[in-house]
């Protein structure tokens, strides 16, 4: 029997239910999760988990609709957009802070998971700054509740669905809620921001504490933290209001010291690399990294892209030699666990060694002329290789950045 994909699943669904006509008549139409399986047989929370806006079933994306859990087992959909659109880069001067004294366990500098770094921005005192009173951290975990709010003039009465929150924080005048990421998205469900800070607003009334929610990214060594409005209707990233922090680091290591490998340190049986955003393409390390056993589905589901982008990231990975894939299972090689022990400092400099021992991409570094035999290795030609090196100059462009962030002192590498 040939394998229906989700798309394929959610236009039988539609076709057969009249969807599009219902909603046109309705303004949004509700489906159990009995009624999605039934057709081809696919679980209703696979079919049904958008934590970014590029999950959503292509028939959807087509005719501007979502779909949200109104219910265990019951699901709303509507023409509305439920979500948070976030800007790449910071919106706000990044604000350089002293590293933690007296602490061992914990090295600002390797972070591995959404809670380590909140826990190093909490002892720090970036969280103070950024909720405008000392706090405690009280609320972390899952929970189910009852909550109602309006979308788009859609109604959305909420029961018993899946309520988490990755750090509550609460000091004298508020509760803050906040939703972490390692990595940056370009937007998220506002599932996860929207649900927490009704639910505990309900909790906490008559108590004349605010409830503010904020969207944390850590994306490389930057700590973004940006509030959110709903204004009973829509929702939006308040950017005026965000901050954003780092930890002062000072390295030895530039790109222009970088002397030419003797030994190619990347799988040529791996395609050439085509991921611009290599910010990106370490986020999903990490992301790999904390996953007890990740696989190709858990780590898109984490990300705003669909399935063939993540080939392209993953293949970076792969062609840097630090992960592999074992039938459905992904997982690091020993180079890969070495690489993540080091701070982000020390792995991005491995990171470099092992990227620009491929002549092309050392060869690109330098405005060297290259070398066609490189090319035939990957099998590229023509207007494809200048896309290719697009990748590559992204990616100068991207550890130059990085470097100087840090004061480089003189002295040559190797």
């Amino acid at each position: 029997m040939q394998k229906v994909s989700n798309n394929e699943a959610w236009n039988h669904i539609f076709d057969d239910l009249d969807i599009l006509e219902e909603i046109e008549k309705n303004g949004y139409f509700d489906i159990s999760a009995e009624e999605i399986k039934k057709r081809d047989g696919k679980e209703a929370r696979l079919m049904t988990k958008t934590d970014h806006k590029e999950h959503l079933p292509l028939v959807m994306q087509e005719n501007g609709l979502s779909i949200l859990a109104i219910k265990n087992g019951l699901y709303r959909i509507a023409k509305t957009d439920p979500f948070i659109y976030i800007e790449k880069e910071p919106q706000c001067e990044i604000k350089t802070i002293k590293q933690p004294v007296d602490i061992t366990t914990l090295d600002p500098l390797n972070l591995k998971s959404e809670s380590a770094a909140l826990d190093i921005a909490s002892i720090s005192g970036m969280l103070d700054e950024v909720f405008g009173e000392a706090t405690n951290l009280t609320i972390r975990g899952r929970l189910r509740g009852e909550l109602s709010f309006c979308l788009d003039s859609v109604p959305y009465d909420i029961e018993g669905v899946q309520i988490e929150v990755d750090g509550g924080y609460e000091g004298q005048n508020s509760v803050n809620l906040v939703e972490a990421k390692i990595g940056y998205r370009n937007n998220i469900n506002i599932r996860q921001l929207l649900y927490p800070e009704l639910f505990w607003k309900t909790q906490l009334k008559g108590q004349r504490k605010e409830v503010k929610s904020f969207v944390f990214y850590y994306q490389d060594d930057i700590f973004r933290f940006i509030p959110f409005y709903y204004d009973g209707n829509i929702i939006t990233a308040v950017h005026n209001q965000e901050k954003a922090f780092v930890f002062d680091r000072k390295s030895s290591f530039t790109l222009e010291l970088l002397e030419k490998n003797k030994t190619i340190l990347v799988d040529r049986t791996i395609p050439f690399p085509q991921a611009n955003d290599f910010e990106k393409v370490h986020a999903i390390f990490l992301n790999i990294a904390k996953e007890e056993h990740p696989t190709k589905s858990s780590v898109t589901d984490e990300f705003d892209i669909v399935a063939r982008q993540y080939d392209y990231y993953l293949n970076v990975l792969k062609w840097m030699g630090v992960c592999q894939e074992q039938g459905s299972e992904i997982f690091l090689t020993e180079r890969g666990e070495r690489l993540l022990t080091l701070n982000i400092e020390k792995r991005f400099e491995e990171f470099v060694r092992i990227i620009f021992s491929e002549p092309i991409c050392f060869a690109q570094l330098r405005k060297l002329e290259q070398n066609e035999e490189d090319f035939k290795a990957y099998n590229l030609s023509g207007s494809t290789i200048e896309r290719r090196m697009q990748s590559v100059r992204a990616w100068i462009k991207y550890f130059e950045k990085f470097f100087t962030k840090s004061s480089p002192k003189q002295g040559r590498l190797f």
